[in-house]
């Protein structure tokens, strides 16, 4: 009996940490070594992302509708323009430069804002070394390569919006600048637009909060028509023409993708599909505010960990298109969560609560470290992210209600098996 305390004593004060290593392990022999090398009689390595020619492409399309709008005097809504009106004009100094140096310029650019994201977020000097060994992991992860493959913009997105953050908890008398970037981050993506629920600090302090939310709201509607009503019209049917027919693929980690292709690519029956996007966007909804609502009462001096992780997984997975190259925003969010839950497991004591955490940190961990790897390289259900992004959203809620104040300390529970209470 005395060793069976010991093996769970044991298992009880190993630190989150550590299962957050154990998931990074596991889904790296289930989504990497498993396929590559167990798979077939030689070795599997695909190509694990969707090339096109010529690389950079995104960026490419950019260049023409910032083209179409400076050079030809026309609407920047060409081809499948879907970024709000102010990116063709935020995109028009990259043609004073050839195609292959500015897709040299936002390579560099997208690799530093990638690098400097997480010490945005001030998760501690002790903390560095931890944040760089999250950072180089996503350095290889199939979502950044996919993101620098494609010409894509999305970590300078985040990192303004981060940074709009960052001046918000820290330097509070710039807050004017916050709320400049984050719209700014907002004109280049739409998406970065729930991570204003970061923008309330003080939850006692009701009307100021409810002015900064519609200032914010309103300010960046109005940046919409800053081309003009003609321009906004032209912008609104993209947006309505995506919504109906997005991109269907196994790349795009979408609500609406994922319900058409686990059924082989088909669309349901109208009414029922429909039916199914909406339970799943609600669920998705409700997760989300169910951890805001909890965060309100609490007075955060610093970005709240699972709030921001929460927007980052609702930004993931509420857009009509989101496709891979997005999770390269999820690192940041997810090292910064990492570091902070590592001050706070000291909240959870009972042992039952002890143990749910262990394996919810764990299968979260796995969850998340999944995305790191190619579609090429998974299989089933989980050939698409949607899954394991929900997965996250989920555990993540119950993680949160663990968190709360008021639950024995670590301690008393090692104590317990001591025989020292």
């Amino acid at each position: 009996m005395k060793t069976m305390n010991k093996v769970l004593e044991k298992f009880l004060s190993t630190r989150l940490l550590s299962w957050v290593f154990v998931g990074f392990l596991i889904s790296y022999l289930l989504f990497f070594i498993k396929p590559i090398f167990f798979s077939s009689t030689i070795m599997q390595f695909p190509e694990y992302i969707q090339t096109i020619d010529p690389i950079g492409y995104d960026l490419k399309q950019m260049r023409s509708y910032s083209e179409s709008l400076f050079i030809n005097k026309q609407t920047p809504y060409i081809g499948n323009n879907l970024y709000p009106p102010l990116a063709s004009v935020l995109f028009g100094p990259f043609l004073l430069f050839t195609f292959s140096e500015s897709y040299k310029i936002l390579s560099l650019l997208t690799f530093l804002a990638f690098v400097l994201l997480p010490f945005l977020l001030r998760a501690g000097k002790e903390k560095a070394t931890l944040t760089w060994l999250f950072v180089l992991v996503g350095l290889f992860s199939y979502g950044f390569q996919f993101e620098v493959e494609r010409g894509q913009f999305n970590i300078i997105s985040m990192f303004f919006c981060f940074l709009g953050v960052w001046i918000f908890y820290f330097h509070k008398k710039s807050r004017i600048l916050a709320y400049i970037l984050f719209s700014l981050s907002v004109q280049l993506k739409v998406f970065p637009f729930i991570f204003i629920l970061l923008f309330v600090d003080n939850a006692q302090r009701i009307k100021t909060n409810i002015l900064r939310l519609a200032g914010l709201l309103f300010s960046n509607f109005l940046l919409l028509f800053v081309l003009g009503s003609g321009i906004f019209i032209d912008f609104f049917h993209a947006i309505k023409t995506q919504t109906i027919n997005p991109g269907i693929w196994i790349g795009n980690h979408s609500i609406k993708a994922f319900v058409t292709l686990i059924q082989g690519g088909q669309s349901w029956n109208l009414p029922f599909s429909k039916v199914i996007e909406l339970i799943l966007l609600v669920l998705i909804i409700l997760n989300i505010l169910i951890i805001l609502y909890r965060t309100l009462g609490q007075k955060e001096k610093t970005p709240n960990p699972f709030l921001l992780i929460a927007c980052a997984l609702g930004a993931l997975l509420i857009p009509s298109v989101s496709h891979d190259y997005k999770l390269s925003i999820l690192v940041a969010p997810f090292a910064y969560f990492i570091c902070r839950i590592g001050d706070l497991e000291e909240r959870i004591g009972s042992i039952r609560h002890r143990i749910i955490s262990i394996f919810m940190v764990l299968f979260f961990s796995i969850a998340y470290f999944s995305t790191s790897f190619s579609y090429t390289n998974k299989y089933g259900a989980f050939i698409n992210n949607f899954p394991m992004l929900l997965l996250m959203l989920l555990l993540l809620n119950f993680l949160h209600l663990l968190y709360q104040p008021g639950f024995p300390s670590l301690t008393s529970v090692i104590q317990s098996f001591r025989g020292e209470e």
